[in-house]
């Protein structure tokens, strides 16, 4: 059995990946009616901080499940446990993902990128090689990220950005070239 921890549109979303391989057999949970169950575990919410949270403290230490959709395409890459790889999705040899984090539908990450724990990669989001996203960074959909730059923890950047310099810690940048706000 597989307990999805979330009932919104991400959750469906990491259900439809499943299905496959566990036609009616996953759960859904939040903390309305959460029950520690038995089985394998994913935490299906977007938001990077609820999704710390609830791993942390609601969940703890059970088994949590790699969530990778056929339709991805990865090549020698290191997968943290409860991160979701989602439908088009290429991701390039030498790629380090952290533990629950999200590359989602069709994003591509070029060679040797390292994205770190509790991270959300949006919707065709584009890292380039050697890219450093930090923990509980949220790099929005349509993004692109050149070729080696850094992105500190708990940043957000912006849909549709394009970032051409390193950015720290805590900041918010958007736009073309990507500016801190």
């Amino acid at each position: 059995m597989i307990n999805i921890y979330g009932k919104g549109g991400h959750a469906k979303v990491v259900n439809s990946v499943l299905w496959n391989d566990y036609p009616n057999q996953v759960n859904f949970y939040d903390d309305e009616d959460f029950d520690l169950q038995e089985g394998s575990w994913v935490i299906a919410i977007g938001d990077n901080n609820i999704r710390k949270r609830v791993a942390e403290e609601t969940l703890g230490e059970i088994k949590y499940i790699k969530v990778i959709a056929d339709s991805a395409n990865i090549q020698n890459i290191e997968v943290g446990e409860g991160s979701q790889i989602l439908h088009g999705a290429v991701i390039q040899t030498g790629t380090q993902i952290g533990k629950h984090s999200i590359i989602n539908t069709a994003a591509s990450i070029d060679h040797d990128c390292m994205i770190k724990d509790f991270t959300f990669i949006g919707p065709n989001a584009t890292l380039c090689g050697g890219v450093r996203i930090g923990e509980g960074s949220f790099i929005g959909a349509g993004a692109i990220i050149l070729p080696y730059i850094k992105i500190g923890k708990n940043c957000t950047i912006g849909a549709g950005s394009v970032v051409t310099k390193n950015i720290e810690d805590g900041v918010t940048a958007y736009g073309n070239p990507a500016k801190i706000k």
